[in-house]
C-alpha cells in the first residue's frame, strides 16, 4: 500500500503524489493512506447510489460484456445501446465515474491533511493538469473540493 504510484489517467489525485509531479512527500503513509481513502470513496459514492440502479448495473454488466464479445466489439449493437440506457453507460464509463468518485476521496483526504500548507496549491494544481488532461467530464467534482479549501486564487479551479 505504500509504495506505486497508478497511473494519472484514473487516478489523477493518487498519481499527484509521485516523486517528480509535486513538492509535496507523497510517500510511505501519505500514499497508503491516500489509497485508503480512494477505496473509502466508493463507500461514501454506493452509499449515495440507488441501490436499485446498483444491482441493475451488476446484473446487466456482465450481459452487455458477453454480447460485446461475442458481436465483434460492436458496440453500436442496438442490444449494447439500449442496455447502456438501462445501466446509465457502459461498463466503461460506470468504471470510470466510479473510480474517479474514488479519487473524490483521496482528494478531501489530502486537502484535510494539506489544510493550511503552503504546498498544498502546488499539489491541487497538479491533480487539476492530470484533470484537465485525463479527466476532463469530471472537473468539476475535483475543483469543487479544490475551490471549497483553498482561499488563495492561485488554488483556485475557476
Amino acid at each position: 500500500m505504500n509504495e506505486g504510484y497508478p497511473g494519472p489517467v484514473y487516478y489523477p489525485v493518487m498519481n499527484s503524489l509521485a516523486p517528480g509531479n509535486s513538492s509535496y512527500d507523497g510517500s510511505g503513509s501519505i500514499l497508503a493512506a491516500t489509497k485508503i481513502a480512494h477505496e473509502f470513496g466508493h463507500v461514501n459514492r454506493m452509499a449515495k447510489t440507488n441501490p436499485a440502479v446498483y444491482r441493475l448495473q451488476t446484473q446487466l454488466i456482465p450481459l452487455y460484456n458477453s454480447i460485446l464479445l461475442s458481436n465483434g466489439r460492436n458496440t453500436r449493437d442496438p442490444r449494447l445501446i439500449e442496455l447502456a440506457q438501462k445501466m446509465g453507460g457502459t461498463p466503461v464509463e460506470i468504471w470510470e465515474d466510479r473510480e474517479y468518485w474514488g479519487e473524490v476521496g483521496a482528494m478531501l483526504f489530502l486537502r484535510d491533511i494539506t489544510a493550511r500548507q503552503n504546498y498544498q496549491c502546488v499539489l491541487f494544481n497538479r491533480i487539476r493538469e492530470f484533470v484537465e488532461l485525463y479527466a476532463k467530464p469530471y472537473r468539476d467534482r475535483f475543483a469543487e473540493i479544490a475551490d471549497a479549501s483553498s482561499p488563495s486564487y492561485a488554488c483556485s479551479w475557476q
